[in-house]
């Protein structure tokens, strides 16, 4: 049977919808419409219409991609979309997501992909949540990572056993404030809420829902969002899990480096690196990490997060497939763990 390609608007057409694309630097498709106007994504999805309240980002975009685009009102609730439209993208700022993702819902449109976190709060998740289940709306929420052919093999690799028993996962989020936009402020969350998400969900990803035994936040002046958050997670099985996410760095660093009885895994931005007990050349009787590479680890050729999630989708939609990764039940979970460093903050 011939699979048709899914219908499909953008909702918010700045930074990760459109503009990384022109960063040189990243592995390319890197946004919504690079994948939408990629090889790959011309033969699976059909794009109808970019909207955005900015009429300045409308002209951007339309010079980037040749593309329609829409100006609309900030109001989600006065903006009608084209008929036929099976996948929204909702790609607005952080503080606009429930909102939007609502509107689409009672619009009729049938599948939503939400850029992360998918609402400001454990609540607004829910609302949507409840709304998705009335309407059959499926929904997926772009914390990328769990896309990427490197980690998808660390996480298969740990289920499987082959890593060893984990024991400890240390996650470090590091960013620059100096420059923040909304990121940083009531409108985007501070930097646990807005890039430490990516963090949280990697950990739920790897080892489920963890129980918060201690934190503590770092906040500026009174009423102000954080400058650095700090937790102490632990699993039922007895695994350790340490956050530490900052916005005062003059630099960007995203790591997990996981412990097993056997095994180091370093998951980073720059790279991965794996390290395996072998007998030490500088103790006697003792055993040391010894570096290697897995003969079956993913080329970087072959790694692409955001085909990965879009496949998914097209996957499901056709009924090809019915697992789907980074549910909203996940982010529900995803969101109350944030929040229980919030209300533990000292």
């Amino acid at each position: 049977m011939k699979r048709s390609k899914i219908k499909t608007i953008l909702i918010g057409l700045g930074r990760i919808c459109s503009s990384l694309e022109k960063d040189p630097f990243r592995k390319k498709p890197c946004t919504h419409m690079g994948v939408l106007e990629s090889q790959w994504g011309k033969k699976h999805f059909e794009f109808l219409l970019g909207l955005d309240v900015s009429e300045e980002k409308c002209q951007t975009f339309q010079s980037l991609w040749n593309a329609k685009t829409q100006l609309i009102p900030s109001d989600p609730r006065r903006t009608n979309f084209p008929e036929g439209v099976q996948l929204a993208v909702i790609s607005t700022p952080s503080a606009f997501h429930e909102d939007w993702a609502i509107h689409c819902i009672r619009s009729g449109i049938p599948n939503l992909l939400i850029e992360k976190p998918v609402a400001l709060s454990e609540d607004g998740a829910k609302k949507i949540q409840s709304l998705a289940r009335k309407h059959r709306t499926k929904i997926w929420i772009n914390h990328e990572r769990r896309y990427h052919p490197s980690y998808r093999y660390v996480k298969d690799e740990l289920t499987k056993g082959k890593l060893g028993n984990l024991r400890s996962i240390r996650a470090s989020v590091f960013t620059s404030a100096k420059n923040p936009g909304l990121a940083f402020s009531k409108l985007g969350g501070g930097p646990l809420l807005h890039d430490g998400t990516h963090a949280v969900d990697l950990i739920h990803w790897f080892v489920g829902k963890p129980k918060l035994r201690n934190a503590k936040l770092e906040i500026p002046k009174k009423g102000s969002i954080e400058s650095r958050a700090v937790a102490w997670f632990e699993t039922k099985t007895g695994v350790d899990i340490f956050l530490d996410v900052s916005g005062g760095r003059d630099y960007f660093q995203f790591e997990l480096d996981l412990h097993t009885d056997t095994h180091r895994i370093i998951c980073s931005n720059d790279g991965f690196r794996f390290f395996e007990s072998a007998p030490s050349n500088l103790y006697k009787g003792f055993r040391s990490f010894v570096p290697y590479e897995p003969k079956q680890f993913p080329k970087p050729e072959t790694s692409n997060a955001f085909i990965g999630i879009y496949e998914e989708i097209f996957q499901v939609v056709n009924g090809k497939k019915d697992k789907m990764e980074g549910t909203i039940s996940d982010n529900i979970e995803i969101l109350n763990l944030i929040e229980s460093i919030y209300r533990r903050k000292q």
